[in-house]
């Protein structure tokens, strides 16, 4: 498949009526980024079940870190359960690096590094806001 057919099928495959969320760009292989090929989900699509799942450093907690902030960058209230914590950061702007902005530079997809509202809870003493419950509730 030549790049031009990949970047249709792309275009094809996401082309999405009303309010959608970006979620990064189409590549063709380790040297043709696409700028103008879009992976798109539908606003009105995620209030539906959905998996994300993958081996371990295939970018599981980056797709959904970034679904959160797309969301709520798009007034979307966002409730995440995050047993680990891999997602407090959402709740402090990033720091940019080369890295970051050249990736960004190839997708055509600006980066703004943003701080969220967020509110942390906790069952155990660790910082946030106490969380109780008993077992029978």
């Amino acid at each position: 498949m030549d790049i031009q057919k990949f970047q249709d099928h792309i275009n094809d495959g996401y082309k999405c009526e009303g309010d959608a969320l970006v979620l990064g760009g189409a590549m063709f292989d380790d040297d043709n980024v696409l700028s103008d090929g879009k992976i798109k989900v539908p606003v009105k699509m995620l209030n539906r079940h959905g998996l994300i799942s993958g081996a371990t450093g295939t970018g599981k907690t980056k797709t959904i870190q970034l679904i959160a902030e797309e969301m709520a960058s798009n007034s979307i209230s966002v409730l995440v359960m995050d047993l680990k914590g891999d997602l407090s950061g959402l709740a402090t702007a990033g720091d940019s690096n080369s890295g970051i902005e050249s990736r960004h530079e190839k997708i055509g997809i600006p980066y703004n590094s943003e701080k969220f509202n967020a509110e942390l809870f906790s069952l155990s003493d660790e910082p946030g806001a106490r969380l109780r419950a008993t077992v029978l509730e």
